[in-house]
């Protein structure tokens, strides 16, 4: 073979070399690409292809502010009394221990009745309850709505109850620590001795004041009864559901009152 000859078959395959090159480089362009996975939400509507017929279109969801919990920025206004206990007696043991009582809540003329306890080792946080004590047994009525905590301290341990007082219901509930409807209560002014405890009964009841002259009588709040008075005998009716003091004086004995709580 000549130079010549050499010459021009070194040429032929530089030339299809070349072509071979620009065939798969051609076939390189024409290959698709394989998309990232999309981030759910972030393609926009008009980047979505068409919607599969019989099917419904993916709209992305906004984003909602996360709910505030329950109760959150609600007024602390008193309950009405349709989601706690009546005007019950509602008896805790003060002898045992562990954590603290659960929160409690009771309509007015409820009793909380706190048993094996002696004299020491009891306070409450408010005048909103009138406690009567006998026998390791504390009675306390419940006056006034609001809020009250008691601490208990035993032999083991300080424990703590708060307890929720809600006004009574509109019709009437349960009121087994109450007298019965239409009952007359009797206030004996000659009677001796420390104040009696206070009671609960229904509005459409009576007060009656007995051995007591003209004089020596007043009640709180003013306008809370209206009363007759014949021969040393006085009977009081309410004006409406209301805690009612009444005080009496006997000649000269000191005076006494008497708490009464109305309800409906």
């Amino acid at each position: 073979m000549n130079i010549r000859s050499l010459r021009h078959l070194t040429a032929v395959g530089a030339l299809a070399l070349a072509t071979t090159a620009a065939a798969a480089a051609c076939t390189a362009a024409a290959t698709p690409v394989e998309a990232l996975p999309e981030t759910a939400g972030t393609a926009s509507p008009s980047a979505a292809g068409p919607t599969p017929a019989g099917s419904l279109p993916t709209t992305p969801k906004p984003v909602s502010a996360a709910s505030p919990p329950a109760g959150a920025g609600s007024t602390n206004a008193p309950p009405t009394g349709r989601a706690c206990l009546g005007a019950v007696v509602h008896r805790i043991d003060a002898s045992g221990s562990g954590p603290p009582w659960k929160r409690l809540c009771m309509t007015v003329g409820g009793v909380l009745r706190v048993t094996n306890l002696g004299p020491e080792g009891f306070s409450v946080n408010s005048d909103k309850v009138e406690c009567t004590y006998e026998a390791g047994v504390r009675d306390c009525r419940l006056l006034h709505a609001g809020a009250v905590k008691f601490t208990i301290t035993n032999a083991h341990q300080t424990r703590t109850l708060n307890l929720m007082i809600a006004k009574g219901p509109s019709s009437p509930g349960n009121s087994a620590a109450c007298l019965a409807p239409r009952a007359t209560f009797t206030i004996d002014a000659a009677d001796g001795g420390p104040p009696g405890r206070p009671v609960c009964m229904k509005a459409s009841g009576v007060v009656r004041v007995v051995n007591l002259g003209p004089e020596g009588f007043s009640v709180s709040p003013s306008g809370a009864v209206t009363c007759s008075y014949e021969a040393a005998v006085r009977e009081c009716r309410f004006t409406r559901p209301q805690t009612v003091k009444f005080t009496t004086t006997h000649g000269d004995s000191p005076s006494r009152t008497r708490t009464v709580v109305a309800i409906r």
